[in-house]
């Protein structure tokens, strides 16, 4: 017995197993040099592996790898394998946390960031408290997934700022710099100087690492975190920094902007130089075209040409109101079938309801004169007197139908007033957004953002909003709701600010959004969430007829 117990002891707290020595040498180069890793296990069949514990690690370290090298995920079987492995065998606590995170990222790449954040959460909980590598990444991830999926409560750079803090404690200073950079990027609208703060943190530290790409990106984003406070003067010499760098990746987005900062400062001809570069980079993008009427827009005005720019302004605008009819003819015709379609399933409903009223009044009224008839012929002449008051008391309630009917005709024309009012009012909302973006008050905008933020302490009021649209628009939200329950909050939001034709800039404000341009891709992304044939305005135009 004593030597069963010692031979148990021994086999079970015989610590960490060994592993297949080129497993580990991939696990080794995973962060310097992924491609090297990459290569190594994909050279390395799962047939020569002794065990399952080997099997298991390369199909990890797989995973990892591949995600690593931006090769996109088409399924999750290698990292499932490995999961269900650690998930088994105890005592591998930081590979089951690597299993969990890059599950979440399989997850992400295969279009489900619901099932992607339960697993960064997973990762987080399984975390050792000193692997603070592993709860930095996982929750950058979650960070990165709250902004990529547009969270208006402040949840993206409460994960970042977290992820920071971890970052921080082991000196790691490529994360660190990835989320100083996202923190700048998010925090531009809401806390301008916070952003300042961490984009210059994130400059320093790309000097450290000698990091041209990431060094460029954070003088890109002081730059727009100065244009969007109106310090063009500043952004101008940032803008110069980064064009005397000589990187031949800048981007369009990066040439409008610096178009657009030239343009503010009196400089049309050094804008429209730029914006001509701009041109080599993705300007058949719909979002990109916007962008680039806008520049020209503000060139003009540089130039005085305030028709010009009246003339561009307002074919941007129409252009961010049709991005997302750009359909094929075929897509056009199949969104005609499904609405017709539709349509008549909602007539057959009104039909079928009609014909339900109609059958339970004719039975009333069939009761009540076989009633009657009953009455009359056993004691009509007893009871005279009471078939008179049924008529008058029949007579009554027709009367009291009559005037509820008279009252229901003057809540109906009281309603029509009240939205009509009501209609008033939201334009009145948008026009001051639009003003308090192109010429803000800090005070006014502050205060704005504070009734319009969609978080838990104002809910009531978009719900209010749901009520009122559904009244408005044949209870499109209830519908919606009913049809598509994997939408949250936000995307609810979105589509209620869609439906009452907010702009994107207005919609990027009350979410909390640095780049009103990026609203398009989300209201692309929301349509593909509910799997809609055609796009969201279409969606939205059924219901509004």
């Amino acid at each position: 017995m004593v030597i069963a117990v010692l031979v148990a002891v021994v086999t079970g707290c015989g610590g960490t197993p060994r592993y297949d020595g080129r497993l580990t040498a991939a696990d080794s180069l995973m962060r310097p040099n992924p491609d090297s890793a990459l290569a190594l296990l994909e050279a390395l069949p799962a047939g020569a592996l002794a065990t399952a514990g080997d099997s298991a690690y390369r199909d990890l370290l797989l995973t990892q790898a591949r995600y690593r090298c931006y090769v996109t995920a088409t399924s999750d079987s290698t990292i499932n394998r490995a999961l269900a492995y650690y998930r088994a065998h105890g005592g591998e606590r930081e590979k089951l946390t690597r299993a969990y995170l890059y599950k979440g990222a399989v997850m992400e790449e295969l279009g489900h960031p619901d099932s992607a954040m339960l697993y960064y959460k997973h990762a987080e909980a399984t975390a050792a408290p000193d692997d603070y590598f592993n709860l930095g990444y996982a929750n950058m991830r979650m960070g990165a997934l709250y902004r990529d999926n547009f969270a208006i409560d402040g949840k993206d750079i409460e994960k970042y700022e977290e992820a920071l803090k971890f970052f921080r404690i082991i000196g790691d200073n490529y994360y660190q710099l990835r989320c100083a950079i996202n923190l700048g990027a998010l925090y531009r609208l809401k806390l301008p100087d916070r952003s300042i703060s961490r984009l210059m943190e994130a400059k320093n530290l790309a000097l450290q690492l000698k990091d041209t790409i990431n060094y460029r990106n954070s003088l890109h984003g002081l730059a727009m975190t100065y244009y969007s406070q109106k310090e063009y003067d500043k952004a101008y010499l940032l803008v110069k920094e980064i064009l005397n760098l000589r990187l031949t990746d800048n981007g369009f987005e990066f040439y409008a902007n610096a178009a657009d900062v030239y343009a503010k400062l009196g400089k049309p001809d050094s804008a429209e130089y730029l914006l001509n570069i701009s041109q080599e980079y993705d300007s058949t993008n719909v979002i990109h075209e916007i962008m680039y009427l806008e520049c020209i827009g503000e060139i003009a005005l540089a130039r005085g040409d305030t028709t010009t720019y009246l003339s561009k302004d307002n074919e941007s605008k129409q252009k961010e109101d049709s991005v997302y009819k750009f359909e094929s003819s075929i897509k056009i015709i199949q969104a005609e079938t499904l609405q017709n379609k539709q349509a008549q399933e909602q007539g057959a409903w009104r039909y079928q309801k009609t014909k339900g009223w109609l059958l339970c009044i004719s039975v009333i009224f069939l009761l009540a004169f076989f009633f009657l008839c009953y009455r009359y012929y056993y004691r009509v002449h007893k009871y005279d007197r009471l078939i008179e008051d049924l008529r008058a008391e029949s007579d009554s309630y027709i009367n009291e139908l009559e005037e509820h009917k008279n009252k229901l005709k003057k809540l109906d024309i009281r309603d029509f007033q009240l939205k009509n009012y009501f209609d008033s009012q939201l334009w009145l909302v948008r026009e001051i957004m639009e003003e308090c973006y192109h010429t803000p008050n800090q005070k006014l905008v502050k205060k704005i953002n504070q009734i319009i933020e969609f978080n838990d302490q104002n809910k009531d009021l978009w719900n209010k909003l749901h009520g009122y649209i559904d009244l408005r628009y044949n209870n499109i939200m209830e519908e919606t709701r009913r049809n598509y329950p994997q939408l949250n909050d936000k995307d609810l939001l979105l589509l209620a600010l869609s439906i009452l034709d907010f702009s994107c800039i207005q919609i990027a404000m009350i979410m909390g959004y640095a780049n009103p341009s990026s609203i398009g891709v989300i209201k692309q992304r929301l349509a593909r969430k509910m799997e809609i044939e055609g796009n969201l305005r279409d969606y939205i135009d059924r219901f509004c007829q």
